[in-house]
């Protein structure tokens, strides 16, 4: 064999040994990053929205802790819609190959409620819990016994919570230590309007195009001191409309038809960082999403939603707290991990994990409140944290009927009482019969 053969032959085996490692590379890849379904004797978590690897490093530091539960598997699987959340939670019940552990959201008396095991106070006790968290979270979900009301449990645990806040950009406010409050706000908007007239204030008004409009009109309901969506009077929800859409023009659509014409994707967001907009209101996570489509760090500031300068602070906050499930087979397991997240240690390793979260943990908020939540940006946990307001979870009735329900109202050009009341109307007879089983047959209108 020629030299020239020899090396050909010696090349080719190289590149077929290349191409082979690299296949098997790739199969590997793909393979772990593609979702398993869950063998029997598995550990499962279910979560909403948060990243299945950054919350794998979760549950390593929880197995190091309880070495007894070192070889066990666990399996995660996070959902990043609740319709698909709660469908694939209803099969795996009706399938008998339920999640050890899942998450609930706070805006809601869930359905699946009955299908949890609370903790027993040896575990984790109410008078502790309400020492360590804040006040919103043990009203929430310390629960008493039905037989006997000095007996308490709690029912779930949560790792952190989002409050709304106001993002806004320096450049457009003369006054930007002054936006505690929304009569704050409209002088900085009367201001801006004359100042800049092709920018929008605040990207206030349609539904279609501002991501957390829902949240916001939560947020200005609770303002008007209701608690629920059922127990919202026509007042407060007439008085909540009106001031979130008094930041629209009078033509009623504060220009976002006529600049998202072009450009029929972009949300507030997009306008925000195209300097279109000079505030919205977004929630801390959302930093994240800022900072990856770009924004000049000097003149990002932030501040929590603004309350009325005439009244006490009231927050809506939104959270989702993690429960065992009853039927879980591995029960002791389920009920170490609980009392892991509900310690001091893994409210901060949670915290540490995901830092665009407010802490539930009340020391680990007085620890964190000089902290920057991105290193990039001037922005720290303060600066999302009315300390001087009341937390409070907003009850939505059914998420997911009002969200979709409440954008379309947005979307209107009138009619926004009259639309809200049918929606409240619906929504709450539908979320009764979902979770009282009563009045199944009669249609809700």
């Amino acid at each position: 064999m020629t030299k020239n053969k020899i090396f050909f032959s010696i090349l080719w085996v190289l590149v077929f040994v290349g191409l082979m490692y690299f296949a098997i590379q790739l199969w590997n890849s793909w393979n772990n990053s593609t979702s398993k379904k869950a063998a029997p004797g598995d550990f499962q978590v279910w979560i909403l929205e948060d990243n299945v690897s950054s919350f794998k490093e979760f549950t390593d530091t929880f197995t190091s802790k309880y070495p007894a539960y070192a070889n066990q598997n666990i399996v995660i699987e996070s959902f990043s819609d609740l319709d698909a959340y709660y469908n694939s939670l209803t099969s795996a019940f009706l399938q008998w190959i339920w999640p050890d552990i899942f998450v609930l959201p706070n805006t809601e008396e869930s359905i699946f409620e009955n299908q949890i095991s609370v903790l027993s106070p040896t575990l984790v006790s109410p008078n502790d819990f309400r020492l360590s968290f804040k006040p919103v979270f043990w009203q929430d979900l310390i629960i008493s016994d039905p037989d006997d009301a000095t007996q308490e449990y709690l029912k779930g645990v949560p790792a952190w919570y989002e409050a709304l806040w106001l993002y806004y950009n320096r450049k457009y406010f003369l006054r930007p230590s002054d936006l505690t409050t929304w009569e704050d706000i409209l002088l900085e908007v009367n201001t801006i309007a004359e100042r800049y007239t092709d920018i929008i204030p605040v990207a206030l008004w349609n539904g279609s195009w501002v991501c957390h409009a829902v949240a916001i009109i939560s947020a200005f309901l609770a303002l008007e001191d209701a608690s629920s969506l059922k127990a919202t009077t026509s007042n407060q929800s007439r008085q909540a409309l009106s001031i979130y859409t008094a930041f629209g023009q009078k033509d009623g659509d504060n220009r976002y038809n006529i600049i998202s014409a072009p450009f029929l994707n972009d949300t507030d967001i997009e306008f925000f960082t195209q300097w279109d907009v000079a505030a919205m209101i977004w929630y801390p996570r959302d930093l994240l999403a800022i900072d990856d489509i770009w924004y000049q760090s000097t003149l990002l500031y932030a501040t929590p939603f603004p309350t009325y300068a005439w009244k006490e602070a009231i927050s809506s906050i939104k959270y989702n707290y993690f429960v065992i499930n009853n039927q879980s087979s591995k029960s002791s397991m389920a009920s170490d991990f609980m009392t892991y997240i509900a310690s001091s240690e893994g409210q901060k390793k949670y915290n540490e994990i995901f830092p665009y979260y407010l802490p539930a943990d009340v020391a680990l908020e007085a620890e964190l409140l000089e902290k920057k939540i991105l290193p990039k940006y001037n922005i720290i946990y303060k600066n999302f944290i009315d300390q001087t307001a009341t937390q409070i979870s907003f009850d939505y009735g059914d998420t997911r009927l009002y969200e979709d329900g409440l954008k379309i109202i947005l979307d209107q050009s009138s009619g926004y009482d009259s639309l809200f009341e049918s929606l409240k109307s619906y929504v709450t007879c539908t979320s009764t019969k979902q979770t009282t089983l009563l009045n199944l047959s009669s249609p809700c209108k």
